[in-house]
């Protein structure tokens, strides 16, 4: 099966357009778009089932009020998942701490099960929160999604999306933004490794990498280069090929490039 993950930065109208053009060509099993917004749904959903594809999304979640702060924050993107493969919904993130559930982005964290030749693959569509000025919740969602992939360790499963990490990365190992937060500089380093460094989970990109060779760019910023946007799978699933998508960010149909793998069930 071949999966495309893409933050698309809720572009609109003509610009959607050739951002979705772009993905059809590509002909993805299975597509995981983050920063959908209600601008751009629509065209999604028409394009996408137009070319036979089913739909599973985060919109409802939008709808949710957040807390009173200030400046105000209000919920303006979700992710969606698309594929031509049989599709369900299933539960998304769980916060035991009420005060950390309150301040939670839910609609950037979409799961599904999607059917692949008779087996159930669930497919985690994570978009990590803003950190600037939000104190632990980007540390508190890594946490949280550490608890819920390890909720299913007898599936095959894929995580993806944009994690906003590692700050930078060579062949011995990545570094972690727990630098820019020294306030909760242990917390937020192993938040961040508890998915970069995942016990079973594997970046598929890393898997394939030549060491000695620059690692690709999926997001820029201030004119640092990042590889910010993942994907990641169980040991059921083998990788048969994955790389970046880098033109499309020369091509500015978004502030991110898309990753692309490869994957088959193994054995």
């Amino acid at each position: 099966m071949k999966i495309l993950s893409w933050k698309v930065c809720g572009q609109l109208a003509a610009l959607a357009q050739r951002q979705i053009d772009a993905v059809l060509d590509r002909t993805p099993d299975i597509l995981a778009l983050q920063e959908v917004s209600a601008g751009n749904y629509a065209d999604w959903c028409e394009r996408l089932m137009g070319a036979g594809y089913s739909i599973v999304s985060a919109v409802d979640l939008t709808g949710v009020p957040y807390p009173e702060m200030a400046p105000p924050i209000r919920r303006r993107y979700f992710n969606l998942t698309a594929t031509k493969r049989p599709i369900a919904p299933l539960a998304g993130l769980k916060f035991e701490d009420p005060a950390q559930s309150a301040v939670a982005f839910p609609e950037k964290y979409l799961v599904a099960a999607v059917l692949v030749d008779g087996t159930s693959v669930e497919i985690h569509n994570a978009d990590l929160p803003p950190s600037e000025t939000l104190g632990l919740i980007k540390a508190h969602a890594f946490q949280a999604i550490r608890r819920r992939v390890d909720k299913s360790p007898d599936r095959p499963l894929v995580l993806c999306g944009d994690f906003m990490t590692p700050r930078t990365e060579d062949d011995d190992g990545v570094s972690t933004w727990a630098v820019s937060h020294a306030k909760y500089n242990d917390e937020w380093d192993a938040a961040e490794r508890s998915i970069l460094e995942h016990p079973v989970l594997r970046d598929v990109y890393r898997e394939r990498h030549e060491a000695g060779t620059d690692f690709p760019v999926s997001k820029y910023t201030r004119g640092t280069p990042h590889r910010y946007d993942h994907i990641y799978a169980s040991p059921e699933l083998r990788t048969v090929g994955v790389g970046y998508l880098e033109d499309w960010l020369a091509d500015k149909l978004s502030d991110h490039a898309p990753v692309e793998a490869e994957l088959a069930l193994a054995g």
